[in-house]
């Protein structure tokens, strides 16, 4: 039984993307009250305010930008740990290393599902699970479903795995995502203290 499923990974992603965002909105946040005190401040002059808020907007800066790559290392480090449980143990011996990259190697050079199918088969009746791991990863990126139904049906311990990887790999492709990243993480609207 897979530790991943697509729904926990899903969940798991939201909860902990609404955290990270939650902290950048505290950040910047901050940055306005800041700022606004700055601003306030009927004992500085202005030149001194205005370095005082190109302080207060690199710190910003630094700030968000902290909080967005973690963002990043936590779905980066799903994604390894997902892809590890969807490997299963790979053993490190030179053999291994070799089958594994001759594995990949031929199933590279696979250019249809019908030929996917078939070498997966293959792979499958031999008991070559390198070869058919590299088949299976070979559907998933060329988008070939019923190649990939035929790897998720030889190697049942990988299906929810399969998927939960889908799940962070479509995160990461998903253009919502991305823009909700930079609209995140952008600074804070700041003008210059004669234009406030």
């Amino acid at each position: 039984m897979s530790k991943y499923t697509a729904s926990g990974v899903e969940k798991s992603i939201q909860s902990s993307i609404a955290g990270f965002k939650a902290r950048a909105t505290v950040t910047k946040e901050a940055h306005r009250s800041e700022r606004q005190s700055i601003l306030n401040d009927v004992m500085t002059s202005d030149l001194a305010k205005q370095e005082h808020l190109e302080a207060l907007d690199k710190q910003t800066r630094g700030k968000l930008d902290a909080i967005r790559g973690e963002q990043e290392a936590y779905v980066s480090g799903l994604r390894t740990s997902v892809e590890r449980e969807l490997l299963g143990h790979q053993p490190t011996d030179a053999n291994s290393v070799l089958l594994r990259r001759d594995a990949a190697d031929r199933a590279r050079r696979i250019d249809d599902e019908a030929e996917a199918l078939a070498v997966l088969g293959d792979a499958v009746r031999s008991g070559d699970d390198s070869l058919a791991h590299a088949v299976g990863y070979r559907a998933r990126q060329s988008g070939w479903v019923d190649a990939l139904d035929a790897y998720r049906l030889a190697q049942p311990q990988s299906a929810d795995a399969a998927a939960a990887l889908a799940v962070v790999e479509g995160l990461e492709r998903d253009t919502g995502y991305n823009l909700a990243n930079q609209i995140t993480y952008s600074a804070p609207f700041s003008e210059s203290v004669g234009a406030a």
